[in-house]
C-alpha cells in the first residue's frame, strides 16, 4: 500500500507506468477499485490508441494493397513459382536464376531470358548496352548471339516432326528386324549340316542380329534428340540448344562407328566367302 497521494502525483505515476490498470486505488482508504475504473488516469493512453485505430482505418480505405507481381522461372527442369519480386531476386542471389534463365509473369507474351527482361538485376555492366554490344553467351563450348540463338532454336523446332517420324519408324523397324534376325539365327544354328559353310552361315546370321540391334539403338538416340527439342517450343536458352546438339552429335558418332564396323565385317566375310568358294545356305 502506497499513499496517500495527490491526484497530480497519481496521474504522474500512471503516465510513467508505475500505476497500471490492474492496480487498485482508493479515494478514502476504505473502498478499493481497479485503476481502469478511474478513466481520467489513462485518458492519454486511450487517445493514442484511438488515433492509431483511425489511422489504420484510413489506410485501409485510401491505400488498398497494390497487386503483387507473380514471377515464374524455369530451372531444375521445371517451371518454378509463383514468387514475388523479392523471391525471384533471392533466386538470383543463391544462383538458381542467372542471365540465361527463362522467366515469365502475367502480361508477357512469351518466356524470355532474365537478362532481356531486367538486365539491372545482374549489375550495371550490361544494363546500358544494346543487344549487339552485349557479350555473347558461352555454354558447353558453344557461342550464340541473341539473334542466332533464336534462329537456331526455331530451326530445331521446325525439324522436330520429321525427326520424331524417322525415330519412331526406326524403332518399329528395328524391333521387327531384331525379332526376325534372332529367329533366323536359331533356325540357321539348329539346321542340319556342318563345315565351313555352316559356320559362315551362323556368323552372317549373327551379323544380321548385331546390325538390327545397332539400328534400334541409333533410332533410340534419334528419338531422344526429338524429345529434347520439345523444350525449345517455349524457351530457347543456350543450355537447352547445347544439350540438343550434344544428343545429335552422339547419334551421328554412333551411326558413323556402326557403319564403319559394318563395312569392315562385310568386307572380311565377303572376302572369305569368295576366296573359299563357299555357298552359304541362308
Amino acid at each position: 500500500m502506497l499513499g496517500p497521494l495527490t491526484r497530480e502525483k497519481t496521474l504522474e505515476l500512471a503516465k510513467r507506468g508505475q500505476i497500471t490498470k490492474q492496480h487498485e486505488l482508493s479515494p478514502d482508504g476504505v473502498a478499493w477499485r481497479q485503476a481502469h475504473e478511474f478513466p481520467d488516469f489513462f485518458a492519454s493512453e486511450r487517445a493514442i490508441a484511438n488515433q492509431a485505430t483511425v489511422r489504420d482505418k484510413l489506410k485501409e480505405v485510401s491505400a488498398p494493397d497494390a497487386p503483387t507481381e507473380e514471377w515464374y522461372a524455369h530451372f531444375d527442369n521445371s517451371n518454378q513459382g509463383p514468387v514475388d519480386l523479392a523471391g525471384i531476386k533471392n533466386w538470383i542471389a543463391v544462383g538458381l536464376v542467372n542471365k540465361e534463365t527463362m522467366i515469365w509473369r502475367a502480361g508477357m507474351s512469351e518466356w524470355q531470358s532474365a537478362e532481356l527482361i531486367h538486365a539491372e538485376w545482374f549489375g550495371a555492366s550490361n544494363a546500358g548496352m544494346s543487344n549487339s554490344q552485349k557479350p555473347k553467351t558461352q555454354s558447353d563450348g558453344l557461342n550464340f548471339g541473341a539473334g542466332s540463338q533464336g534462329d537456331l532454336s526455331a530451326t530445331f523446332v521446325r525439324m522436330r516432326p520429321s525427326v520424331l517420324f524417322l525415330a519412331i519408324t526406326g524403332v518399329v523397324i528395328g524391333t521387327a528386324w531384331m525379332i526376325g534376325s534372332i529367329a533366323g539365327f536359331f533356325m540357321v544354328a539348329t539346321r542340319d549340316g556342318s563345315g565351313p559353310a555352316k559356320v559362315m552361315a551362323v556368323i552372317l546370321s549373327l551379323a544380321f542380329v548385331a546390325t538390327s540391334i545397332a539400328w534400334f539403338t541409333g533410332s533410340i538416340f534419334l528419338l531422344q534428340f526429338g524429345n529434347g527439342l520439345s523444350v525449345l517450343f517455349y524457351r530457347s536458352a543456350t543450355n537447352d540448344i547445347a544439350r540438343a546438339l550434344q544428343t545429335l552429335v552422339r547419334f551421328w558418332r554412333f551411326t558413323a562407328i556402326v557403319v564403319l564396323v559394318w563395312l569392315v565385317i562385310v568386307t572380311i566375310l565377303g572376302s572369305i566367302i569368295y576366296l573359299m568358294g563357299l555357298s552359304i545356305p541362308i
